[in-house]
């Protein structure tokens, strides 16, 4: 062990010292730096590809291993490491007493049974995907390595998010207002049609920076709840329950487009009230008041002036007159049945324009729309792709997660883990011992003076005698 730690030690010094004599070329501490990266992740690969060996080693000679494992046959295995492939071998066991077949070094190294990428790489992989596409996260996960948009894919779709354990705090917050704001996104499927993924965003108040406002104690829900809606209200209900004094609440507001998903969540959320989405009445009311031109120009505003008068008066009897005489000016059928369409939209959520105009003081707008295209429009549907229902869910998950400070690490903490064998802790033990053991030794202080090449010696000769002038 000493030995080899040694040569390691060795090869640290030869390659800084060969990465400093390039630096001294024209291109300088560029050509040091890239050089410098490439050598380190070399050098990476070679110490786990070394610890991995010599941890087999240290196992092989334990005298509790001798006892109850009987050693068999040597196999390969290739694990892929942030510093690219490392292959090995390592010994089949045998259990002398049950019989039972298994790779000490792998319950050792806490290795899953047939999974080629170590748990950092899936985390890297995932991370870029969440970010942008399955090809180019296969390209910078693991150095060297390539990883197909396939194994991405398949990757994204095994994760396992685990409901989460729901924790009732002790001091829970006391405002009297809480806010909820939802929509969905429209992402295309591979085999046509569309999913939509939804998202519900519960904060409880609002800082102002300049012209923008950010949304204070967020918490992010999202993914495809299509058949299952009451399943997303009630993870809200039980998230509002458990961090939230309800009785010191006083008012719950649910913003949204109107879609009768987001109204569900009336039954489920206590002291809850319903306000459409300011956003998508005004562009109901410029939908049918139709598209403006120079000629129609004055006409056109005086009718959206009034529908929105009308609109924010509450007097719906006045809204329906405009909203019809501007039908019967509409000469093209298909037209004015999607005008129609838009009037019946806004009349059949009659009691949201009340609520968003009655209590417009302790609203702050709805941002859905925004947020929607930030953490799901802007990977999944703002480009001509298509998607698998369990990738966009799965997708989904992660950008909210990302929004709610999850890291993926975390995230993959729910999948399997090695199921480890009662023995191999005492195994452990032992070979940890061992190795701490080896490595107890000093080594010498600039060992390439009494090994290097002539040209590292001089070099480093010098560069140990300069003095700054």
């Amino acid at each position: 062990m000493e030995n080899i730690l040694h040569d390691f030690n060795e090869k640290v010094i030869s390659l800084v010292a060969n990465c400093l004599k390039n630096s001294m070329t024209e291109k300088g501490i560029s050509d040091f730096t890239n050089d410098l990266e490439s050598e380190m992740i070399e050098f990476g690969s070679q110490v786990t590809q070394f610890l991995v060996e010599y941890a087999e080693n240290i196992i092989f000679k334990l005298k509790d291993r001798k006892e109850k494992f009987e050693s068999l046959e040597k196999d390969d295995r290739t694990i892929i490491s942030i510093f690219g492939e490392i292959n090995f071998k390592r010994r089949y066991y045998q259990d002398k007493e049950t019989k039972e077949r298994i790779y000490l070094l792998d319950q050792f190294l806490k290795l899953e049974k047939r999974e080629r990428m170590l748990p950092n790489v899936k985390e890297r992989l995932i991370e870029e995907a969440r970010e942008t596409s399955y090809k180019r996260a296969g390209q910078k996960a693991s150095y060297g390595t390539v990883i197909s948009k396939q194994t991405v894919k398949n990757e994204i779709n095994k994760i396992d998010f685990k409901e989460e354990i729901a924790e009732e705090k002790e001091n829970k917050k006391k405002v009297k207002k809480l806010y909820i704001i939802a929509d969905e996104d429209h992402v295309h499927l591979q085999k046509g049609g569309i999913e939509e993924p939804r998202l519900i965003i519960v904060y409880d108040s609002i800082i102002a920076k300049g012209k923008r406002i950010e949304l204070k104690n967020k918490k992010h829900f999202g993914g495809i709840y299509t058949k299952k809606i009451d399943d997303l209200w009630e993870e809200v209900m039980t998230y509002i329950e458990n961090n939230y004094d309800t009785e010191y609440l006083e008012r719950v507001y649910i913003s949204g487009d109107g879609a009768n998903w987001i109204k569900t969540g009336l039954e489920w959320i206590i002291k809850s009230v319903y306000v459409l989405d300011e956003f998508h009445m005004k562009k109901a009311v410029n939908g049918i008041v139709g598209r403006i031109t120079k000629a129609n120009k004055k006409e056109k505003e005086k009718q959206k002036k009034e529908i929105r008068t009308s609109l924010r008066r509450l007097n719906f009897v006045k809204f329906k007159e405009i909203c019809y005489e501007i039908l019967e000016e509409e000469m093209e059928k298909t037209t004015r049945e999607r005008k129609e369409d838009l009037m019946k939209y806004l009349l059949n959520n009659v009691e949201g324009i009340k609520n968003l105009y009655r209590n417009k003081k302790e609203l702050h707008g709805c941002s859905a729309e925004g947020h929607v295209s930030h953490i799901y429009s802007d990977r999944m549907s703002s480009r001509p792709m298509g998607w698998s229902t369990t990738n966009i869910n799965n997708m989904s998950r992660l950008r909210t997660a990302k929004e709610d400070n999850i890291s993926t690490e975390e995230i993959l903490n729910n999948s399997k883990k090695v199921i480890e064998l009662k023995e191999i802790q005492k195994i452990r033990n032992q070979a940890n011992a061992k190795i701490k053991e080896s490595i107890n030794f000093k080594p010498v202080s600039v060992p390439i003076m009494n090994f290097g090449t002539i040209e590292e010696k001089i070099f480093f000769k010098n560069l140990l005698e300069y003095k700054a002038v």
